[in-house]
């Protein structure tokens, strides 16, 4: 991470409740965010913004539109990282696999609230962060989360800052050249 990455992003005034930045395909668990969306809906209309595209995008789409969610998910498209964290005040990555998601260090280094599952390298990054990490496909377990983010956002703050200290602690570029000279 560079040192202009580690410049907190502010959600903007008319911020979903989540956000997903990522490509758009089943491996991602774009399906699941939408099923716990779903079952959030007796406790609120919960919001997210699902950015990205990629060979899923029609699918999700229209799972959104089977679950009624509709008018409570939008699906603007690829843009930037940093443009894309300020459309949500929390983070979802719902994968089902993954090696070393850079949008987890780029979204941890914004401090950008974080729901994420304990799979491939994002355990190595929040490790020691506060950070509570789900299992994957355990949609009750991301709608739990979810809804703990919407009630207590002081708290999913808190978890965000200290997962950018150690972000820029230990994923920086300096810190990561110096380890390898």
């Amino acid at each position: 991470i560079g040192p202009e990455e580690l410049i907190p992003v502010s959600p903007r005034p008319d911020a979903a409740d989540f956000v997903f930045v990522g490509e758009l395909r089943h491996l991602k668990g774009v399906d699941l965010l939408l099923d716990a969306l779903a079952l959030l809906t007796p406790q609120g209309p919960a919001t997210a913004v699902v950015v990205g595209d990629g060979p899923d995008a029609a699918t999700f789409k229209a799972q959104a539109d089977q679950l009624g969610l509709a008018d409570r998910v939008r699906f603007p498209g690829a843009m930037p990282a940093r443009q894309a964290f300020a459309l949500g005040r929390s983070l979802v990555m719902p994968s089902r696999a993954e090696s070393f998601p850079y949008v987890v260090l780029e979204a941890g280094a914004a401090a950008l609230p974080m729901i994420a599952t304990a799979v491939g390298g994002i355990p190595e990054i929040t490790r020691d962060s506060g950070v509570p990490l789900i299992p994957s496909e355990d949609t009750t377990a991301l709608a739990t989360a979810m809804l703990r983010h919407i009630d207590d956002r002081s708290s999913a703050a808190a978890e965000a800052q200290s997962l950018r200290l150690v972000i820029a602690d230990r994923f920086t570029i300096a810190r990561m050249t110096s380890d390898v000279l």
